[in-house]
């Protein structure tokens, strides 16, 4: 089976390559998802690296651990996990500005008139230890 690699700060992700074509083909397509679409549409080896600088591909694994895909070692604690042994984590505001934690949502956060603040949210993982592996913001306002 070909494998492909993610070196991102805290921890290194694995998966296959199918699991990450398919991902890569129902993404939004940007220029950097399209390039690395065809490098690994024709790449040889059994193990396929994400080079340094695809900094989109951590949506990509945000995706894969979400649907249970891959593994991932921890850099601080040096061990390898499955997706279901992970943690998930909130970042910011949560995971969708409709989904704001505060009671009344974005309604209570604005006076009439006053437009919607600066806000974002996404999401993560963490090991079972609580290191940190991959966090995300995927929204914005």
């Amino acid at each position: 089976m070909i494998t492909v690699t993610y070196e991102a700060e805290n921890a290194i992700f694995t998966f296959s390559l199918n699991a990450v074509t398919k991902a890569l083909k129902t993404a939004n397509q940007t220029e950097e998802l399209t390039k690395l679409l065809h490098l690994l549409s024709s790449s040889p080896p059994d193990v396929i690296t994400i080079p340094e600088g695809y900094t989109d591909f951590g949506y990509i694994a945000l995706d894969l651990l979400t649907k249970k895909k891959g593994s991932i070692t921890c850099k601080a604690c040096n061990k390898t996990y499955r997706p279901d042994q992970l943690q998930p984590t909130i970042v910011g505001h949560g995971t969708s500005p409709f989904h704001l934690k505060e009671k009344g949502g974005i309604k209570k956060l604005l006076k009439k008139g006053q437009r919607l603040p600066g806000l974002f949210g996404g999401r993560g993982f963490t090991c079972p230890k609580g290191h940190e592996l991959l966090s995300i913001i995927t929204w914005q306002t």
